[in-house]
């Protein structure tokens, strides 16, 4: 056989099935050895000179300085001895960008567009079939696309900009699906929910399958623990052909890669969190505050704005458990609310729960009010003083112990939040009553009365009846002068008299549970 006369430019644009047309051509005569498609930053290292290079213009979408990148991606191009570069229409651009033309134009690089009709591996197989193609650019193109996938992991937003590169690299769209049918992301103009129904009736861990003129490749994986379903689509079947195995591969690896990454910060950063609010619960000096205010910035917080503390307990003995940490943690962020969080309870002697600062905005507490299911919580006092956090955190811990004592002994509870604002000076007191001499002192003050149970029935109901007669004798079902008489006997087993406020203070505070439930008791019999 003899030899193939070479391939140039010029040629490549006499072929009218490609769909090419200059918008700069200094060099018509260039000869052309291969043809690939590449989104990479940096793309000139990997093109073998003569190359021509097809982009969709990704790398150039939101760029700020859109110039600078296009004078870039030009030099390198020339730097690599690129003969041409093929810019394909109707992706992320309309027309080239004036930019970029101008960018050809001083660096003499030839750029011609590619019709938004024809896909590239149209142009690709084409100039490879007849151009001199080296045996390894099977490996090189595996190269090419993990390298434009790896630039991912460099950006704010990583799992965003990783589908966004695989659907360019398959000339299509790209989907991620968590197992319960969410997505999670997508990017181009694939049928995202008909794909997410194929998937789901296909029950195939990998596939290919049709979707109107779609064709699609899709395969479910596991990380961390959940379940995913990865899916690429293109109206070229021969793209996935070619790309599709190495795209699931490299992109199913990458998604590994950046939930490590991901978790390995969010731990971190957990460990950090929490070791901040150790470190605040155990008291700071005032002339520390600047230096903690600075540390809690990165967390959202404004200095010297007011802080509330949180004290939080499950009901039940439950559990808090990594699932339910992590929805609370995930559910603050989503809600754009500042947090530092600490988990407690893993020893026998603590309950289960978290302690945790928040602001003091209506967002914030608002956002911790719709967590309370199956907690107790404490809402400290508000201050602008992280010297005062102990303080506060001693209220939050009070009231945190008030929601769990009115909501624990009734089933099926939801949960509770009380602010220590809002507790009375009796509920208060009788929070921080720990120590059984306490106790019992209350215990042996209303011992005569424990001896005569319709007395003491009588004189709850008068109590938490704000003192009302009628109220307490209809609640009885017993005669006025009954609750009359009983109060009043009631009273002298004590000592005393009803008249006097110490004896009504003292059986409040001795009664305060009993009183509590036969009011809660009381509303709730009124809406029935």
């Amino acid at each position: 056989m003899g030899e193939r006369e070479p391939l140039t430019v010029q040629e490549l644009l006499h072929v009218r099935s490609l769909g090419l047309h200059a918008e700069v051509l200094p060099h018509p005569e260039i000869e052309v050895s291969g043809a690939h498609t590449s989104e990479i930053h940096d793309p000139g290292r990997w093109f073998d000179p003569g190359n021509i290079m097809l982009t969709t213009g990704l790398r150039l979408q939101g760029e700020q300085d859109l110039e600078a990148a296009a004078a870039g991606l030009a030099a390198a191009l020339r730097r690599a001895r690129v003969s041409a570069l093929c810019f394909g229409l109707g992706i992320y651009f309309e027309a080239v960008p004036v930019e970029l033309i101008e960018a050809c134009q001083r660096a003499d690089v030839n750029l011609l567009t590619v019709a938004r009709d024809v896909p590239f591996s149209h142009v690709e197989k084409y100039v490879n079939a007849l151009g001199p193609v080296a045996e390894d650019y099977g490996m090189k193109r595996a190269m090419w696309l993990t390298n434009d996938l790896l630039d991912s992991i460099a950006s704010d937003q990583p799992i965003a900009s990783l589908i966004q590169r695989v659907a360019a690299n398959c000339r299509g769209a790209a989907m991620l699906y968590e197992d319960t049918g969410k997505l999670v992301e997508s990017s181009g103009d694939g049928p995202v929910h008909l794909v997410l129904q194929a998937i789901t009736n296909h029950g195939v861990h990998y596939e290919k399958i049709s979707i109107g003129r779609w064709q699609v490749m899709y395969r479910t994986i596991v990380m961390r623990g959940r379940g995913y379903h990865l899916a690429i689509a293109s109206r070229n079947e021969q793209v996935l052909g070619e790309v599709g195995d190495i795209l699931l591969d490299t992109t199913q690896k990458m998604l590994g890669a950046i939930k490590g990454l991901q978790h390995l910060d969010a731990s971190r950063r957990r460990h950090e969190n929490s070791q901040l609010v150790t470190s605040l619960q155990d008291g700071i000096e005032v002339s520390r505050e600047l230096r903690y205010w600075e540390l809690l910035q990165p967390f959202g917080f404004e200095a010297y704005q007011p802080v509330r503390s949180v004290a939080a307990v499950v009901l039940h003995e439950g559990s808090l458990g990594p699932r339910r940490v992590e929805t609370l943690l995930s559910s603050a962020q989503r809600a754009g609310v500042p947090l530092l969080f600490a988990e407690n309870g893993r020893s026998n002697d603590i309950r289960a729960g978290f302690n945790a600062l928040i602001p003091d905005t209506k967002q914030a507490v608002g956002w911790l009010a719709e967590q309370r299911e199956n907690l107790a919580i404490g809402l400290g006092e508000a201050s602008g003083s992280l010297s005062r956090i102990p303080e506060l955190l001693r209220g939050a811990e009070l009231a945190a112990k008030v929601a769990l004592r009115d909501t624990e002994h009734e089933p099926g509870t939801e949960g509770l939040l009380l602010r220590a604002d809002d507790l009375d000076p009796a509920t208060w007191m009788l929070a921080r009553v720990d120590s059984p001499l306490d106790r019992q002192r209350l215990v042996r003050f209303i011992a005569p009365l424990r001896e005569e149970p319709e007395l003491e029935e009588t004189l709850i109901a008068y109590l938490a009846l704000d003192q009302d007669i009628s109220r307490a004798a209809a609640a009885l079902f017993v005669h006025q002068n009954t609750v009359r008489y009983r109060i009043k006997k009631a009273a002298e087993l004590l000592g005393g008299s009803m008249a006097e406020v110490r004896l009504v203070a003292s059986l409040y505070l001795s009664y305060e549970r009993q009183i509590t439930e036969t009011r809660n008791r009381q509303r709730t019999d009124k809406y029935k």
